[in-house]
């Protein structure tokens, strides 16, 4: 309480949050990127080893290999839903360790992240508009074009944080020397050890030594106090 002259007791003025930290919106849209990531690529792969456990009629589906965009003639299609198929499937786990490995970059707040952002989720958007095109017009497939319009819907959220993301490093970009250690910094053995084993067993036997010494030294003490005591007691 403050108080001041022919004056009521006030209340002390309140105080204001902690800021947060610079860039933080920015390691918040990698977090989101590493777990979208991962996620996609968990259950792409999923996917992919489940196949295994179809039958070999499902699983090969050559009634598709002659659907598709046609250039040269009926038979053999430019772009086929075979491949249409077997290729989102490949670009989705490599877009999910893209995703992955971009987050890591946003929530160290490396300079050039965002952009990498920007890359993967425009490389997204695209390939996942294309495939709900090709998957509605040519395969007629509700399924796989439903999900082809889910995760470019779920592309253009990351662009969109993405974009936010660079503004944010923009306007506060990080220091030029943000990933250098400082001098004299040792980088250490493991995480439970600094030094490797041998160092370590060096300095454990200088300092045995030392006891030891430290030991000789007191029983020396002891036996020249022993001597002492019985030379004055008059035994030889």
């Amino acid at each position: 309480m403050l108080y001041t002259a022919g004056m009521e007791p006030t209340a002390p003025p309140p105080t204001l949050p902690d800021a947060p930290p610079p860039r933080a919106f920015t390691q918040g849209v990698g977090t989101v990127y590493q777990f979208v990531g991962v996620l996609l690529f968990l259950l792409m792969m999923s996917v992919c080893c489940g196949s295994g456990l179809m039958s070999m009629q499902t699983a090969k589906r050559e009634d598709l290999a002659s659907i598709g965009w046609h250039v040269a003639g009926p038979d053999s299609p430019l772009y086929s839903a075979q491949k249409a198929i077997s290729v989102a499937l490949f670009v989705s786990i490599a877009l999910g360790i893209a995703l992955a490995a971009v987050g890591l970059g946003l929530q160290g707040t490396r300079r050039r992240a965002p952009y990498g952002a920007i890359v993967v989720s425009g490389v997204g958007v695209a390939f996942w508009m294309f495939h709900a095109a090709f998957f509605a017009v040519v395969l007629h497939s509700i399924t796989l074009t439903l999900l082809c319009v889910l995760l470019w819907v779920l592309f253009c959220v990351l662009l969109g944080l993405a974009i936010a993301a660079w503004r944010e490093m923009k306007q506060n970009p990080p220091p030029v020397d943000l990933v250098d250690l400082p001098p004299g910094y040792k980088v250490p053995y493991s995480h439970m050890h600094d030094e490797p084993p041998e160092v370590r067993y060096a300095i454990e036997m200088e300092q045995r030594r030392r006891r030891l010494a430290v030991q000789q030294k007191e029983l020396e003490a002891m036996e020249e106090r022993i001597r002492n005591n019985k030379y004055k007691r008059g035994e030889s």
